[in-house]
């Protein structure tokens, strides 16, 4: 199953090309995210397990070196395109202490590195500074994560896919909606729906009716739907990895002529920033525009984002938000995000995902774009 480095999901070339020009003699990828992408294979007990910790040592003159548990060893050798991988072994040496004598190794033990110091727990950090109290230590998500914001052609196709997966199983659990029944009989439905589609799990299943559509992440409960309720959720589910995030809404019954107006007008100003999702702009370029269309349009504007890109996490670079100067380039992928929210009353949802190419962008909704309200 050894993998070639031409065949993984990531650009490893542009990685290995911004660990060279950087100022340091290694980077570190030790959170989950980036163990998947630099070494493109995942290793499910680094997530549930803090303290089993996973490295890739990438010196900015050599080969990396990947480092994991023991008992993951066998597995990560089969399913990685990086040849040297070595192991701890769990409960006996701490894995600072083998990542330290990796360092050594390379003889960067009193030199700069960066590491990913916003995943890496403090005791695992005071560890690595009281083996190398003469190590310069940097934070790697900058690189990391100017990195992974273009997004390969693999990327690309398996992003898609997830996300028309996920709307294909909203259509399928949104359209079964009964009066009578609860939040959690229509979140199970979705989360089953997302795991028939591919899903290797469900990452997010914020579904609400009624007056909690108001809530923008309520977790669903036994409230019953009722005649004349929103139904909206905000879900996604994990595809080899890569995330979905899905926003959509329906109506139980005939809409009201306010459902109609509002929606219209979200509509409006969804279509209006998706349009200018195009190279040159930055994020806060769109979140100014959706604010401003917005408030425009009669619609209270509250919120820190309305969209961000996606990939091995939720909310990836560029964000569209009042800070991001980050301009679009070929290559990138966003969700645009448009809602309308009253605390305890309704709520209104929308998102989809947006490719920025040379010419206009590609909207990539397919089996629900929900552009009328559904009725069930």
């Amino acid at each position: 199953m050894t993998i070639s480095r031409s065949e993984v999901m990531g650009d490893l070339e542009r990685l290995e090309r911004e660990i060279a020009m950087s100022d340091c003699d290694a980077v570190v990828a030790v959170s989950p995210e980036n163990v998947r992408y630099t070494g493109d294979v995942h290793i499910d007990t680094q997530r549930r397990l803090r303290d089993r910790l996973a490295f890739i040592v990438w010196p900015k003159h050599g080969s990396p070196v990947f480092l994991v548990c023991q008992m993951e060893a066998a597995y990560v050798e089969e399913n990685t395109w990086i040849k040297d991988v070595r192991s701890y072994r769990e409960f006996v040496e701490t894995p600072i202490t083998a990542l330290v004598a990796i360092l050594r190794e390379m003889k960067v033990e009193t030199g700069k590195v960066a590491i990913e110091t916003g995943y890496l727990a403090a005791n695992h950090y005071q560890e690595l500074t009281r083996l190398c109290p003469r190590l310069s230590i940097q934070a790697a998500e900058p690189l990391f994560a100017h990195v992974r914001m273009f997004k390969t052609p693999r990327e690309k196709a398996q992003i898609i896919h997830a996300f028309q997966a996920t709307e294909r199983a909203f259509l399928a659990a949104f359209s079964q909606v009964k009066v009578g029944e609860t939040e959690r009989d229509i979140a199970v439905r979705l989360g089953s729906a997302i795991l028939a589609e591919g899903a290797e799990l469900v990452n997010a299943n914020n579904c609400n009716a009624g007056a909690n559509t108001g809530y923008p992440h309520m977790a669903p409960s036994d409230y019953r739907v009722r005649p004349g309720d929103i139904v909206k959720a905000d879900s996604g589910g994990i595809f080899r990895q890569y995330l979905s995030n899905v926003g959509r809404t329906a109506k139980v019954g005939k809409p009201t002529e306010e459902d109609l107006s509002i929606w219209k007008r979200l509509r409006e100003i969804h279509h209006t920033v998706i349009d200018q999702c195009r190279v040159g702009k930055t994020g806060r370029e769109l979140f100014e525009l959706a604010k401003r269309t917005q408030e425009k349009l009669g619609l209270t504007f509250t919120y820190s984002h309305n969209g961000h890109s996606i990939g091995l996490t939720g909310h990836e670079h560029p964000i569209i938000n009042a800070g991001e100067q980050i301009p679009y380039q070929v290559g990138m992928l966003t969700t645009v995000e448009t809602r309308m929210r009253w605390a305890g009353k309704v709520g209104y949802h929308m998102e989809d995902i947006i490719e920025i190419t040379d010419g206009a962008p590609i909207w990539h909704a397919k089996d629900f774009p929900n552009e009328e309200l559904l009725i069930v």
